[in-house]
């Protein structure tokens, strides 16, 4: 079916902005078009958002969703949930449900303040640890109420589960699913954050004595700690640089013909932060064949870059100045503020951001396997900025996760699987540094590898700008974006 879904909404006029974001952000994930209409449609099927039937409508054609206004009351005040319940094998942190909703067709709880409560990232924003800059799965909401980390998309799939019920009913064509650019089933967009580029010989040593001390005494393991050696000394007979490798990246990719998007850092206010500085002649002639080659460039903004919305401007005009235009950022250690992130990069004409992930953790941080545009609170409307989750880091299977060869490929396939079962789309990070044979041995080869599984079952594997002007042609078709 290529019509689109008449909604009918029966609430409050100050709920309309953040209940119509919901809907259009999960009907977008799937594809199917809607439009809000005040009164059921003459024909067809209809989606109706309300605490009760009016026994004049339409109803044998309607899917009913609860609108509860006790679950939305939350949102007035700056307090967090600290249950949960489940409804239909859900978790659900509104347990409320609407009288007179028929438990095979309808939807009787509040399915849209459910989502919205995970889309709108509420407890991060609102809860205990809010003023902290970096979100940590195992102190998250996730791990502290045991809730699924795909929770948003589990809504979803109950969404569509009943309108293709109802369509069943009707005996009429149901939406085909959402297909991403060159006909993929799904999409992973491939990126590198540029942390550590050497200047000569003493810092290739430095990082060199720091990785192998760091295989033996952190993550105990003298195999790896003697293969990073080896792939050190190579690197040195062989007079090349084993940890810059951004040169080489893109000569690989180009070959494979896929692109990825290459953050940049400029900003420098926290021991954190890069070695390098765009400043210097060398490093932005290194880093020029970025631009030069026809790659994505994007900021990384530093670590503290959000504590003042103004650093955050400075350092992408910078990057601008020295280097090209950015229209993709992530935040060094994903470190931010949300409202001040989101804040600044509508205010510097950044369109996408790759910062929603935990750091210790594959897989969602919003509950969502999908693009969407975050929502700013404040003015009721969701950010000019379109969010590509980050799902699959490096640094995370490695070093928190403590995973390598086999059982790191394993977690890498299952969240790829699981992906194009979703037919989603979310963003990977792999840091150049591991490329060299140097730092993390194999893990060069995973990122290779997650390539080619995610061609060969019929995924896409791409940059940020591509599925952001993709996205952002298909939003325009949402009266919310």
């Amino acid at each position: 079916m290529s019509q689109p879904l008449p909604i009918v909404l029966r609430c409050t006029e100050a709920l309309l902005p953040k209940i119509r974001y919901v809907f259009d952000t999960l009907f977008m994930a799937c594809g199917v078009p809607v439009i809000y209409l005040a009164q059921p449609p003459s024909t067809g099927p209809w989606l109706l958002y309300g605490s009760a039937k009016e026994v004049s409508w339409p109803l044998d054609r309607c899917l009913a969703i609860a609108h509860c206004p006790k679950s939305w009351q939350l949102f007035d005040s700056y307090a967090d949930i600290d249950t949960t319940t489940h409804i239909f094998g859900l978790t659900t942190v509104f347990p409320e449900k609407a009288p007179g909703f028929d438990r095979q067709s309808d939807i009787p709880f509040d399915l849209v303040a459910n989502a919205f409560y995970f889309l709108s990232s509420w407890s991060e924003r609102v809860g205990s640890n809010k003023e902290q800059t970096r979100c940590i799965y195992s102190n998250s909401i996730f791990v502290r109420l045991n809730i699924p980390q795909d929770i948003v998309d589990q809504y979803l799939e109950l969404l569509i589960k009943q309108l293709h019920i109802l369509c069943d009913r009707l005996e009429i064509e149901k939406w085909n699913s959402l297909e991403w650019p060159q006909g993929a089933s799904h999409a992973l967009i491939l990126s590198h954050d540029v942390d550590f580029i050497p200047a000569n010989l003493i810092d290739i040593a430095k990082q060199g004595a720091k990785t192998i001390l760091r295989h033996l005494v952190r993550q105990r393991d003298p195999v790896d700690a003697l293969r990073a050696a080896t792939g050190l000394t190579l690197a040195l007979l062989q007079k090349r640089d084993p940890y810059g490798c951004v040169p080489e990246i893109i000569k690989r990719e180009k070959e494979l013909g896929v692109q990825a998007s290459f953050q940049v850092a400029v900003g420098h206010r926290h021991p954190n932060d890069v070695n390098y500085r765009i400043e210097d002649d060398s490093v932005r002639d290194y880093l020029r064949l970025i631009p030069d080659a026809g790659f994505d460039l994007c900021l990384h903004g530093s670590y503290r870059s959000t504590e003042k919305p103004a650093w955050y401007v400075e350092e992408a005009a910078l990057l601008t100045q020295r280097l090209g235009k950015p229209l993709g950022s992530r935040q060094h250690f994903l470190s931010f503020n949300y409202d001040a992130l989101f804040t600044a990069q509508e205010q510097v004409g950044i369109q996408y951001d790759m910062s929603m992930g935990f750091p210790d953790r594959t897989g969602p941080r919003a509950g969502f396997s999908y693009p969407y545009f975050p929502y700013c609170l404040k003015e009721d409307r969701p950010y000019n900025v379109l969010q590509l989750n980050l799902f699959l880091m490096d640094v995370t299977l490695r070093s928190y996760m403590n995973l390598k060869g086999i059982k790191a490929w394993e977690v890498i396939k299952s969240t790829l699987d699981e992906l194009r079962h979703k037919r989603g789309c979310v963003s990977t990070v792999w840091h150049p540094i591991v490329f060299g044979g140097a730092r993390d041995p194999g893990y060069d080869r995973l990122f290779w590898e997650m390539i080619n599984y995610t061609r060969e079952t019929g995924g896409l594997a791409t940059d940020g700008r591509s599925i952001n002007a993709f996205w952002r042609h298909h939003a325009k078709n949402y009266s919310s974006f």
